[in-house]
Order: C-alpha cells, then sequence, then structure tokens
C-alpha cells in the first residue's frame, strides 16, 4: 500500500477538554472549631496543656534518710523520715504522646509502678490521651535508694511537661498524694526536693507533716550497701509495725523524741555536725526495726574516718558516711573511707553532694 494512500485511510481524533467546574465553597462558620479541640472526639486539652512531641526528664533519687521514727501526729502514732538527696542516682524517663488511642505502653515492661502512676495522673489531667514511655536509670534496686519512687516521680513530671503543666509545691504535693502515693503505697518526698525545703515526711500515709523552710547544711557523702544479697520488703516492716503493742509503740516514740529536736535545733543553726550526728543516732535507733549489716563496726569507723556522722535507710540497707565538703583532706578521708568499706565487701559504693540541685532536661526532642 502507497504512502499516500495510507494518509487517506488515517483517522484523527480531536481531544476534548472538560469544563472547569465551579469549586464549591463552604459557607463561613460562624463559631471556628478551636485549634486544640481534638478531630477524634476526646475530651478538649486547654492551649497551656498542648505537648510537644516528645520529653526527657531526669529525676534523681536519695541515699536513705537523716532521720526516721515515730512520733504522734493528728493523735496518731506516725513513722516520719528526713531524706538524703542523692542527685548521683537518677531514673531518665521519655515519654511520647500516642497520635492514636489512649493508654500507657511502657519500656521496661517490669516498671508496673511507674505504668500505675501514669494511668492515674492522664485520668486526672488529660483524660483520653495515651503516651509511651521509656524508663532507664541507674538507681540500685531494694536497698533503701528510692528506685520505685523515682520511677513513678520520674514519668509523673514527664507527662506533666509534655501536657505542658507548669507546677509548683502544691502540685507536686498534690502528686505525692494522690498519684505517687496511690501508685507505689510508701514512698519518698522526691517531688519536694527540687524547691530547696526540708521535709519531714509521713512515708507510709503520705502526709507532709512538716516543712522547714531551711535547706539542709551542704555535705559530702560516700554511700554504698554492706549486705548486697539482702533486700527489705517494706511491706512486712509494716505488718510488723502493725503488731507492736501499745509500750513498743510508747518506747519508740519516746526514744526518738529528742533526736527530732536535736535535728530540728541543728539544722535551724545550720550545723552540719549536729545533723550528722543525729542521723547517727536515729540510725541506731533503728537497727531493732530494720539492721544494717556490720552497723556497730560502721559507727567506730565514722570518727576515725574524719566523718561528721553515718546515716542509713529506714527500710532497707542503704547507709553512707557524711563529711564535712570543706575540710582540706577531704580526698584522703574519702578514699580511707573507700578502702574500709571494700575490706567489708561493700557494693554500690559512690560519692555525691547531698546539696547537688537535681538537673532536669526537658523538652529534649
Amino acid at each position: 500500500m502507497a504512502l499516500d494512500e495510507s494518509d487517506t485511510t488515517r483517522t484523527h481524533t480531536t481531544r476534548t477538554h472538560k469544563r472547569p467546574q465551579p469549586s464549591k465553597q463552604r459557607p463561613p462558620n460562624p463559631l471556628p472549631r478551636a485549634p486544640w479541640r481534638s478531630s477524634r472526639g476526646r475530651k478538649p486539652i486547654p492551649p497551656q496543656r498542648r505537648h510537644p512531641r516528645r520529653v526527657l526528664r531526669i529525676q534523681t533519687t536519695h541515699w536513705g534518710e537523716y532521720i526516721q521514727g515515730l512520733i504522734v501526729h493528728d493523735g496518731k502514732p506516725l513513722h516520719a523520715l528526713v531524706t538524703v538527696p542523692d542527685a548521683s542516682l537518677y531514673t531518665r524517663v521519655t515519654a511520647i504522646p500516642q497520635r492514636r488511642g489512649s493508654g500507657v505502653v511502657c519500656f521496661p515492661r517490669s516498671k508496673a509502678k511507674a505504668v500505675t502512676a501514669a494511668q492515674l495522673l492522664l485520668e486526672k489531667w488529660a483524660p483520653g490521651v495515651g503516651v509511651a514511655l521509656w524508663l532507664d536509670s541507674n538507681i540500685p534496686e531494694g536497698v533503701g535508694g528510692g528506685s520505685s519512687s523515682a520511677d513513678c516521680t520520674g514519668v509523673a513530671f514527664a507527662i506533666l511537661d509534655m501536657l505542658g503543666v507548669e507546677t509548683t509545691i502544691a502540685t507536686n504535693l498534690e502528686l505525692l498524694r494522690e498519684v505517687i502515693f496511690r501508685a507505689e503505697g510508701p514512698c519518698d518526698p522526691l517531688a519536694l526536693l527540687s524547691w530547696g525545703i526540708t521535709v519531714l515526711w509521713g512515708s507510709r500515709t503520705g502526709n507532709l507533716v512538716k516543712a522547714y523552710n531551711t535547706p539542709l547544711p551542704p555535705m559530702y557523702a560516700v554511700g554504698f550497701v554492706t549486705d548486697p544479697t539482702r533486700t527489705v520488703s517494706t511491706d512486712a516492716l509494716a505488718q510488723a509495725q502493725a503488731k507492736a503493742d501499745e509500750r513498743e509503740i510508747a518506747r519508740d516514740i519516746d526514744a526518738f523524741a529528742p533526736v527530732l529536736a536535736a535535728f530540728e535545733s541543728s539544722l535551724a543553726a545550720g550545723s552540719a555536725r549536729g545533723v550528722a550526728e543525729a542521723a547517727m543516732y536515729s540510725g541506731s535507733l533503728n537497727q531493732r526495726r530494720c539492721p544494717i549489716k556490720h552497723w556497730d563496726r560502721l559507727t567506730r569507723l565514722t570518727p576515725h574516718l574524719g566523718a561528721l556522722g553515718l546515716s542509713c535507710s529506714h527500710s532497707g540497707t542503704a547507709a553512707a558516711f557524711l563529711f564535712d565538703p570543706s575540710d582540706d583532706d577531704l580526698d584522703e578521708r574519702i578514699a580511707c573511707a573507700t578502702s574500709e568499706l571494700r575490706a567489708l565487701g561493700a557494693a554500690h559504693i559512690h560519692e555525691f553532694r547531698t546539696d547537688s540541685e537535681p538537673t532536669f532536661w526537658r523538652n529534649q526532642r
């Protein structure tokens, strides 16, 4: 077939263009939706509580107590304590809001108390919001170093940071009572340590017994555990305390009264030595309730090392030598204390300042 014949037989198609359709304009909404209202039907979150994408929180802990003992509070016997801050040990909490659904996901999954604290806090401050948590800690567990309290407190603060809620002393006290104490039971007042105040705390009831507007005098401490294979059950101690008769309770109250008075006068005077001596006396009284291995030898070592005193945990195996941070030969005393502790087979030996300000990293993206 010739070329011209093929041209005559070709069919040509014409492209047709659709006519532009007029855009459908919605009538303006006289009541526009608030920018912070959820599109999934959740409860609205106020603008000040809008959360960032990710929050990192560092929660420091404590290492035993300065003083611990029975007092009379509101007409009832109450176990009160003043805790020893330890900023060298901490729990690091990463909180990420869940884009879909509610609930709490936590890693590692063994942190059951931290999960409960997160659930209680979300129910109170942000119903329907979900969060994923990652916890990492260098705090030894089961020795009286506040590992579970640091977990619960760190989780609570991380979620509040995520929600954009500003905290105050009143907010922190509410956290202790309504969230941390309900999640953990007997707890430590870590949520109040960053405010520079000293508190007499009822750990088994979640009560703030007394607040002193005087900060604790600075000390340098060497923390340790002389019996690393032993863990203490706070529930067992509470049950034993509940079985004590009235004469035993009255005896413990009378024995602790002068210790508390000496601590309060030393605190008012800013005397580190007086506070440390009250701590050692209180720890000796606590040996009948929760003994520390080698306690008698430790008390004899205290003046030999040039330490101001010796503190211990009210329901654990943690203890610490307390030194004056202004001593010229502090390094030698620390080295000597560390050598003696290693000879006793102690574990978790570490140094820290009791007046170190807790360092928080928040809104890390």
